[in-house]
Formats: structure tokens, sequence, C-alpha cells
């Protein structure tokens, strides 16, 4: 393994660990002391890394949506899909990673105001994959769709999935609710709503 691999591995590690702590104990009750311990790095390798606690929490939003644009890039890269076909393919990767995106969103919701300087830097930063399934969408209708109505479409199939997907990662889920765990049920739905979009489009 090369220095710079080292470093990246470091760095992603760092990441990982500090997503699971922001996730479980919140921006202020996670201390870079506990950082470094649970990732088996020393903190001046934080420091390198993120100079900082706040530089730190900014990278760990950008490292799990993108880790999740990847994820989509990578099924969308395998085969020309249809809209379900890829509604349907995004919740089976969602769901399967049910533990990452329940911590993605609860360091979302953290009571640590996101910094402006981020929301400027990353202006399209949001639901990763979107574009994707605008693809599929105007591949299904054979023809382009302005945008305001192609981002309805995207982000009413969109929100549906994520939704269904963190609700049966949850223990609830998981336990208690008979159709989250269906996952029949799951697929006509997506179905039926990814239908619904296209007759409105």
């Amino acid at each position: 393994m090369t220095g710079q691999e080292i470093l990246l591995d470091t760095k992603e590690k760092i990441l990982k660990v500090a997503t699971q702590l922001f996730a479980q104990n919140g921006f202020d009750g996670t201390s870079v002391r506990e950082l470094a311990l649970k990732a088996e790095v020393n903190i001046a390798a934080i420091n390198y890394h993120f100079q900082n606690k706040e530089n730190l929490y900014r990278e760990v939003l950008r490292f799990g949506v993108g880790e999740f644009g990847k994820n989509i890039q990578q099924i969308y890269l395998t085969r020309e899909w249809s809209t379900v076909d890829f509604a349907e393919a995004l919740y089976a990767m969602l769901f399967e990673n049910g533990h990452l995106l329940i911590n993605n969103f609860k360091v979302f919701l953290n009571d640590f105001p996101v910094p402006a300087e981020l929301s400027n830097k990353d202006k399209n930063m949001g639901p990763p994959g979107t574009e994707y399934l605008g693809v599929c969408i105007e591949r299904d209708l054979k023809r382009k769709i302005d945008e305001e109505s192609l981002m309805w479409g995207v982000r009413t199939i969109f929100t549906f999935i994520v939704h269904t997907a963190l609700m049966a990662s949850t223990q609830y889920g998981k336990h208690e609710c008979t159709l989250l765990r269906d996952h029949d049920c799951t697929t006509k739905s997506i179905k039926r709503l990814v239908g619904v979009v296209l007759k409105d489009l």
C-alpha cells in the first residue's frame, strides 16, 4: 500500500467512525478524543485531514451523500433501465444499506447547523442519483420533459423510496410493521407510484 493509499484509507476510516458518532451523540456530544480512540488513529491524523471538528462534520455530510451517489451510479451503469426497474433497484440498495441510511439522516437532522459556506459551495447537494432517475423517466416517455415537471416526478418517486427504505430499516419496521417487511407489497407500491407519475407527466 502506498503512502497516498494509506492516507485515503485513514481519512475514510475517520469519516465512517465520525458518521456513527455524530449520528449517535450529535455534534456537541462527539469529542475528537473519542473519535480518535474509536477510529484507532491519533488526534494529529484527524487534524491533518480535517483541521477541526466543524470541517469534519462538513465532510461527513458530503461523504454520506457521495457514497450513496457512487452506489446509485454503479447500479445505473449496469444496464438500460426502465423507471420502475431502476426505482426497485434503488430501493433494494437503500434497504440493504439501511444502517448507513439511518446514520446519514441522523447526521443531517443534527442540531448543529449546516454552515452557510457548505450550502454555497454545494448547490447540487441533495438526493444523490436523481439525474439517473430523470433519464429513465424521459426514456420511458420517449420525450424531453420540462425541468420543473421532471424534478417533481423524480422527487416524488425518490422521496417514497427513501422514506420506505428508511422506515423499513428501523427496529419498528423490522419487527413490528408487517407492511414494511413485505417485499412484494413494497414492489407493488413502487410500480403503482411510478405508473401514476409517468401518466401525470
